[in-house]
């Protein structure tokens, strides 16, 4: 028997809508019948938004467990290796990247099935192409830690990277937390780093600025306050 592929479907980014996709990646999801998803109601809303041709109630929909497992994933190659073709997404952006679902394309590699990516919007590329920063090198953390003590020490550890060589260093946060990571910053980066705020992109209320730390103002940081986004340190 052939096996099934898998169909690393993106989606837009929070606040965003279809029009941000290719339309090739929305034909391959209309093809779809089964989807690997992180969140079940956020991926029906989805492929609501994307006239999705089959009944939503006729699709098959496996939510990735809060802690995936082996055996979760087994089951979704095992499907995979009937012949069944799967999508794979994300809460928002580009499937794998900065989310879940990396193991099952790992196993799906081990186990010789197709994995077919398709392009679309990724919060982190596109912050750092808008950010006028080293695109050439950057290290790309994710979250950085929420306790005050050891954010401190994570931000002093990034500047030290920076200095010593000039890697772009990205990283994101909770909405609701950028108040508190936007202050320390601010308090403890170098006066001569440059700093980029990427919010809300993919939609009207998007805004990219990319300052010394010494040029940022207080208004300008409240105006990224309690929205998605990326920032970007470097030289």
């Amino acid at each position: 028997m052939t096996p099934g592929k898998l169909c690393l479907i993106p989606v837009p980014l929070t606040g965003g809508n279809e029009k941000s996709l290719s339309q090739q990646s929305i034909e391959a999801a209309h093809g779809l019948t089964h989807f690997v998803v992180e969140r079940a109601k956020t991926a029906r809303a989805f492929l609501k938004s994307i006239k999705h041709p089959i009944h939503l109630q006729e699709i098959v929909i496996h939510e990735i467990p809060q802690d995936p497992d082996l055996i979760f994933q087994k089951m979704i190659i095992r499907e995979l290796l009937k012949g069944i073709d799967m999508g794979l997404l994300s809460e928002a952006g580009l499937p794998c990247i900065a989310d879940p679902g990396y193991e099952i394309v790992r196993l799906a590699h081990e186990s010789n099935i197709t994995v077919y990516p398709f392009s679309g919007p990724n919060s982190m590329l596109l912050a750092l192409m808008a950010s006028g920063l080293n695109a050439q090198q950057f290290h790309f953390h994710g979250y950085l830690p929420a306790k005050k003590e050891l954010l401190r020490d994570k931000l002093i550890q990034l500047v030290n990277e920076i200095k010593k060589t000039r890697v772009s260093q990205i990283f994101m946060e909770t909405p609701y937390r950028n108040k508190q990571i936007l202050e320390m910053i601010k308090s403890i980066i170098p006066a001569d780093l440059s700093f980029c705020i990427a919010s809300s992109l993919s939609t009207a209320e998007e805004i990219i600025q990319t300052k010394k730390i010494r040029e940022w103002k207080e208004e300008e940081f409240i105006r990224h306050y309690d929205k998605p986004a990326i920032f970007i340190l470097g030289k």
